[in-house]
């Protein structure tokens, strides 16, 4: 899939955005380089292909790349090329993005080997992490990486390594430093020598990277950090039991990998998995499985609860580690850059529409009756439900700001996940006053109600609202994280719905339990693609 990004969208985004940063002194990476490819300008070099396209790239976008050598700033940039300053700024917060250019390093540059510094400064984009190669290299310089374990897979770590990061090899000395990083090579014969690996790193406070390969197979992790991570035994519960020692052959792969990834957490300039998930990679095809570490209920060491350790950890606590955010000291700047890409941007002016069902108009909100600070007093009774108050309930809670809203940006008066609007609000209408019962689905777009059934689930308040959740919707951006984010966007939701309806005087009650396949069959949707996520009962009588 193509990801389309524009120059004016995150120039502006730059601006208000501290997640997102443009070089003051901007410099071109080393091992990158752009050239013109027919009507477009093309990135070569970069940890992912690039085309630019426009006028100003065909013809300006070369010679600003040309013109960042690090001796000058954004006023200088265009004085020199004869542009506007804000101009400049957006063409080199588009480049940053790309991963064209980096800050210019101030000072002496780090004394490394001209092919470490390309790798972090040609793939220091993967994550955006350091300002610059020499920051990167300066993190490798500074932390000390102890080798333990297997003594050949050890011996092969050292060679990758060598002149990359300091290097630890003594497993009986002190920690060189405060956050030394213990790197664990086991194997069938190193394996009864982990455990105390492990209780030495847990008492002085230090991480350690598990590395364990057999004959088949290489799995890299778990990353065990007492302040941040479960513990070593949560870590790697469940594991199969190794298959012999790793061919001889073989070593030298081993150690690549784990070095690829050690370099990466140390230096912040590659992509690594870690610390959220170890990953098992089959040594003959290369096929990788990537796998959460979860705290087990009752563990002495990481879990909160008291008791006997469980025997695995519930699905549900797998589920939120495998979509777990990176600690803060491990977040990657350059993902945030995601919500910027115009297919994410197009996805909050989406709406579903039902086009081939009869759609009845919904009373014009009328928000005036929210503005005062009284709320109705429940001593005096319910008050009935009326076509308008449900309408007035649907548009806050689930709705969107028709006079705020914009073709380039929708706004909503509920907080949505990345401001998608990833479920959707259904209505259960027993009660003929308030308008023909019936299913509908509440058209945020239109602010219409859909009919879908007329088949209405027995029930003994005047209406019900079901959430359900747009998973086709919210994964195209999010991935699997997005099924937890309909459940707060449901959440937000619901905690809206109730604030009206104590407002106007309507009895409003979350239900706790429902049956999935009964609602399913009711609204023809696909648990699969359309999960509900919630249900509440509006009106009525206590």
């Amino acid at each position: 899939m193509v990801a389309e990004m524009k120059a004016e969208q995150i120039g502006r985004a730059a601006r208000t955005d501290m997640q997102l940063t443009v070089p003051v002194r901007p410099v071109l990476r080393r091992g990158v380089r752009l050239r013109r490819a027919g009507d477009s300008v093309v990135l070569d070099g970069a940890d992912r292909g690039q085309a630019f396209s426009g006028a100003f790239a065909r013809e300006g976008l070369v010679p600003l790349a040309e013109a960042c050598d690090g001796t000058r700033d954004h006023a200088a940039l265009a004085n020199e090329l004869g542009l506007d300053e804000s101009a400049v700024y957006k063409c080199l917060a588009l480049l940053w993005t790309a991963g064209v250019i980096e800050e210019a390093v101030t000072g002496e540059e780090p004394r490394v080997e001209p092919e470490l510094a390309v790798f972090l400064s040609r793939l220091g984009n993967s994550t955006g992490a350091n300002p610059s190669w020499a920051d990167a290299a300066a993190r490798l310089a500074r932390r000390p990486v102890r080798l333990e374990g297997d003594p050949s897979l050890v011996a092969a770590a050292r060679r990758a390594l060598r002149g990359v990061c300091r290097m630890v090899t003594d497993p009986a000395g002190p920690a060189e430093a405060p956050d030394e990083l213990t790197v664990f090579f086991e194997t069938a014969s190193s394996a009864p020598l982990l455990a105390a690996a492990g209780e030495r790193c847990e008492r002085d406070g230090r991480p350690l990277l598990r590395v364990r390969a057999d004959g088949g197979t290489v799995v890299v992790g778990p990353y065990v950090d007492p302040s941040i991570t479960p513990c070593l035994d949560c870590g790697r519960h469940g594991e199969a039991e190794p298959s012999g020692e790793p061919p001889e052959h073989l070593h030298d792969l081993v150690a690549g990998l784990a070095s690829h990834h050690v370099t990466a957490l140390v230096a912040r300039a590659t992509s690594t998995h870690l610390p959220i998930d170890s990953s098992v990679i089959d040594l003959a095809t290369l096929a990788t499985t990537y796998l959460p570490a979860v705290t087990r209920p009752g563990c002495p060491k990481c879990s909160w609860t008291r008791g006997p350790v469980a025997p695995d950890a519930p699905a549900g606590a797998v589920y939120e580690a495998s979509v777990a955010i990176p600690p803060r000291a491990f977040l990657a700047p350059k993902d945030h850059q995601a919500h910027y890409y115009a297919t994410n941007l197009r996805l909050q002016s989406q709406f579903k529409d039902w086009p081939s069902r009869a759609h009845t108009p919904l009373p014009v909100p009328d928000l005036s009756v929210l503005a005062g600070t009284e709320r109705h007093d429940p001593s005096r009774g319910g008050v009935p439900l009326t076509l308008p108050a449900l309408a007035l309930v649907l548009k806050i809670a689930f709705g969107i700001k028709d006079d705020e809203t914009t073709p380039e940006r929708v706004k909503r008066w509920t907080a949505a996940a990345g401001n998608i609007g990833c479920t959707t609000a259904y209505v259960v209408l027993r009660d003929e006053r308030v308008t023909r019962p019936g299913v509908y689905a509440y058209a945020e777009g239109s602010h219409t109600l859909v009919a879908v059934s007329d088949t209405v689930p027995p029930g003994d308040s005047p209406c019900d609202i079901v959430v359900t959740g747009d998973l086709k919707k919210v994964m195209t951006k999010y991935g699997t994280f997005g099924f937890r984010l309909v459940f707060l966007d449901s959440g937000c939701g619901l905690a809206s719905a109730r604030e009206v309806a104590r407002h106007l005087g309507l009895r409003f009650a979350p239900t706790s339990d429902w049956d999935d396949d009964a609602l399913a069959r009711v609204l023809g949707s696909s648990p699969a693609d359309e999960p509900v996520v919630a249900v509440a009962a509006l009106g009525g009588t206590a």
